[in-house]
């Protein structure tokens, strides 16, 4: 088991589409509606200084000076925190530009981006295929579409999707001394991508101190998942034991009939005026592993924290 594990998030991010042709902008801008996230660009000029005010490139993390610090003094985690920093939805995720363009063709825009930190997807006509094959075939782009494609949008909008997903997954908490290993397992990533889909649920970032999986849906309303294996159940359950917590509790958790939420803690306190329980749900082809979804009152998440639904607010969308 790796000491050192990339924790999962996912968050709202944009994208940028070029293309000379403001007709078939349009037409996108029908499929791809959020004015906030969506930007559409005539002139490659206008792109690329919007490209460049918001490239922030990969964060780097090394163990050394600042981060060894962290380890040092016990941190659960390396990086900067996401949800502290409410310029991360500005963040291009990826840009789809036309083949054909009068400044420029598409494939010189792509590469003039090289050094962007996006997915590079190329949009052809009837003009422009072989050069999009040998493009990805050299690395210059990460897709490329055909415009006449009767599924294009379809295909554009999972190629999005996933872009999406790599952006964040890339930018996420790493998890140090072995905590939080369950999150970053397929099984409950998996789990949560199909809670997000269920529920609505726009964002998610793992929080380090909780060892829990922090949740937003649309309105902004917060929620917690945690996911426990074997070992966690056991840590909790000698957490209860060693520090005098009711018997009905440890008992619970040795036969793991409920999954107890300790937030804003993550462990049982004597302290605790309240415990919020759930009833734990399977893992799929993990045995003795468990989930669950547990909703949280606004009141119980930091106020300085930026959901999508805050930013939107402060941004003037809707």
């Amino acid at each position: 088991m790796s000491s050192f594990v990339r924790q999962p998030m996912l968050h709202p991010v944009s994208v940028v589409f070029l293309d000379d042709n403001a007709d078939f902008l349009d037409g996108l801008r029908g499929i791809f509606r959020d004015r906030a996230l969506n930007r559409f660009f005539t002139r490659p000029q206008a792109a690329l200084e919007f490209l460049s005010a918001r490239d922030r490139g990969v964060p780097r993390i090394r163990i050394a000076g600042a981060g060894f610090s962290q380890i040092e003094a016990g941190s659960n985690a390396l990086g900067r925190d996401a949800l502290s920093d409410g310029a991360r939805f500005e963040e291009v995720a990826a840009v789809v530009v036309d083949y054909e363009m009068p400044e420029i063709d598409g494939i010189r825009f792509l590469s003039s981006i090289e050094d962007v930190a996006c997915a590079k997807i190329l949009l052809t006509g009837a003009a422009g295929y072989r050069e999009a094959v040998d493009a990805f075939n050299a690395g210059l782009i990460d897709l490329y579409l055909t415009k006449g494609d009767t599924d294009m949008t379809g295909k554009l909008a999972t190629a999005l999707a996933q872009a999406k997903k790599a952006h964040c997954r890339r930018r996420g908490h790493i998890g140090v001394h072995g905590i939080g290993t369950a999150y970053s397992d397929p099984r409950v990533v998996q789990v949560l991508d199909r809670l997000a889909a269920r529920e609505n649920l726009v964002e998610y970032y793992w929080r380090p101190d909780q060892n829990a999986v922090l949740m937003f849906d649309a309105a902004g309303n917060p929620s917690v998942f945690t996911a426990w294996d074997a070992d966690e159940w056991e840590f909790q359950r000698d957490t209860v034991t060693d520090a005098g917590g009711p018997e009905w509790l440890r008992r619970s958790l040795e036969d793991r009939s409920i999954m107890p939420l300790f937030w804003p803690h993550q462990a049982y306190r004597p302290d605790a005026a309240y415990v919020t329980t759930a009833k734990p749900i399977p893992i799929a082809q993990w045995e003795g592993a468990f989930y669950s979804l547990t909703p949280l009152d606004a009141s119980e998440v930091d106020a300085e924290l930026v959901s999508f639904a805050k930013w939107r607010q402060a941004s003037g969308e809707r």
